[in-house]
């Protein structure tokens, strides 16, 4: 699963850029701006995941022992608060360090792999590794929490595709790419979408609705036309 650190899922609700690691640690030994930034974004990280773990284990002790709290209280409010405005300006700068970091170090976004969030801004719906098949063309495969957030049975396997075409991105889904060419029954064409990212949201969608009751073994041009609208939401 993507984004299970906390810097990181940060980042890509503010950015809506996933990155696979701190990136930026491999630029903390060069002696120039460029590294002067990244060991700044560096230490924010640490310290922002830092503060992340400090209130998460206090939230569970609230949660688990709420009269540990009331019998604290006079020492675990200050110091729950003090870690709260720490984590609110760590977050804050923490932006402002990376956004500074990406200006004079660009991000290969045109390689055979990339990550996109499945949601615009909402790490919580998971992640879409986009691999190159053909011009035009990604083979998608949802992360752990993009499958469970869309209810599709195939973390970490491939959904289908998604192609930019003159209309937008075509959504074909499938679960092996060789049904494209030796069983064309079983993959599915799907309406198109304005963007790459509701044509992958499409495809886990469809593998919702098609290991579900309401199937009823139909193909895509047997649905309501609610249902197909809510396919390209």
């Amino acid at each position: 699963m993507f984004l299970t650190d906390p810097a990181l899922r940060r980042i890509a609700a503010v950015t809506n850029e996933v990155l696979p690691e701190h990136l930026w640690r491999y630029d903390t030994a060069t002696e120039d701006a460029l590294g002067d930034l990244a060991r700044i974004l560096h230490r924010t990280a640490l310290g922002f995941n830092t503060t992340t773990a400090f209130l998460d284990q206090a939230v569970q002790q609230m949660t688990a022992r709420p009269e540990l709290l009331l019998a604290g209280y006079d020492r675990s409010l200050p110091n729950m608060l003090a870690a709260m405005e720490r984590h609110g300006i760590l977050a804050d700068l923490l932006i402002d360090a990376y956004r500074a970091w990406r200006r004079h170090r660009p991000i290969e976004r045109h390689g055979d792999e990339h990550y996109l969030l499945m949601q615009h801004g909402d790490p919580s719906r998971g992640v879409g590794v986009l691999r190159a098949h053909g011009p035009s063309t990604w083979m998608v495969l949802p992360d752990a929490e993009a499958a469970l957030a869309f209810e599709a049975p195939y973390a970490g396997r491939i959904v289908g595709q998604v192609t930019q075409n003159e209309d937008g991105w075509t959504p074909i889904a499938y679960t092996d790419p060789a049904h494209l060419t030796e069983q064309p029954s079983m993959i599915y064409r799907l309406p198109v979408c304005d963007n790459i990212a509701s044509a992958c949201r499409s495809l886990l969608r469809w593998w919702q609705l098609r290991h579900s009751a309401l199937w009823n073994s139909r193909r895509p041009d047997q649905l309501t036309e609610h249902e197909l609208a809510r396919l390209a939401i």
